[in-house]
């Protein structure tokens, strides 16, 4: 049996593409019934943002004088499958235990979070395949009916919780892009670029993006080191915040416009009898933003390809 390790190994980490890319696995698309699978663990963590202006600042709430943090630990599961001759689909739930606020007193939100389906299609094979790419983000999973409230009252007006509406942006959104990928290094290792439009409904601004990673192959064990990159830049779309808008803004930070570029590196280790599992192990740095937090993120993920 012949294992295809370009769709895993470019599909392995959720960070880098974030799970909102349908090229996950880049211009590549599996054979009907043929496709891959991933399970993998994120922690991303900041205590500072960047202004509208792009300074950086600590986050520090004006009611205790404490550093407000965000710690967000998410599970994922994606998975690309072909459906028919150059067509697959991608799906990645989403689960997170998030927390909030001053380290000596977090608020915590355990449960599912943002899910994304969408679909591939290759219009071109050969050393340089390339594809159109669609994806949906829907706050299905975690949204409830009404007004956003980030606490949830009981019948006498007194709180009982946390409201599941932070766990994710809490608004759909719709990606159209299109990837380029080549082999390289006897087919040991890639390149990949993809560029796409998000349209967003609610206050947040519609972005642009582009995402690019390559592999390059190590002498031992079929092992790879990748690198990636990722830039997302708003096009100023936003609009006031409406009742069911998670998100507003203010003179200091517009999180409905946030703007960043992210970087990252990981080691990918193929194994099982005929290399079809994968394991991959990695770090992302924000490097820059604005209106954006300034967050880093380990990760690791283990995947099959069938």
């Amino acid at each position: 049996m012949k294992i295809d390790l370009r769709w895993l190994a470019t599909g392995l980490a959720l960070a880098l593409g974030g799970a909102s890319s349908a090229g996950a696995g880049g211009a590549w698309v599996p054979d009907p019934g043929h496709g891959y699978v991933y399970l993998g663990f994120s922690r991303k963590t900041a205590g500072s943002s960047w202004s509208v202006q792009g300074d950086a600042y600590d986050n520090v709430q004006s009611s205790t004088g404490k550093v407000s943090w965000h710690d967000f630990r998410y599970l994922y599961l994606t998975a690309e499958v072909g459906v028919f001759k150059n067509f697959s689909l991608v799906l990645t739930p989403t689960w997170l235990y998030g927390l909030e606020g001053p380290k000596d007193n977090y608020e915590r939100n355990v449960g599912l979070s943002d899910a994304w389906i969408g679909f591939k299609y290759q219009v071109h094979k050969g050393s340089v395949p390339m594809a159109f790419g669609f994806n949906h983000r829907s706050p299905y999973l975690y949204d409830l009916p009404g007004a956003y409230s980030r606490t949830l009252f009981d019948s006498s007006g007194r709180a009982r919780g946390v409201s599941p509406e932070w766990r994710g942006l809490l608004k759909r959104d719709y990606s159209l892009s299109y990837l380029a990928s080549r082999s390289l290094f006897n087919y040991r290792g890639w390149a990949s670029v993809e560029a796409g439009y998000t349209w967003r409904d609610g206050a947040p601004a519609n972005q642009i993006y582009l995402t690019g990673d390559g592999g390059y192959p190590l002498p031992f064990a079929g092992a790879q080191v990748k690198a990636a990159a990722h830039f997302e830049h708003s096009v100023g779309s936003d609009s006031p915040r409406q009742p069911d808008d998670r998100f507003g803004a203010s003179p200091t930070n517009n999180f409905n416009k946030a703007s960043y570029l992210k970087l990252g590196a990981s080691a990918i280790l193929p194994f099982g009898p005929h290399k079809e599992w994968a394991a991959e192990v990695g770090y992302n740095q924000w490097v820059w933003g604005r209106s954006a937090r300034r967050y880093k993120e380990p990760f690791i993920s283990v995947g099959r390809s069938f």
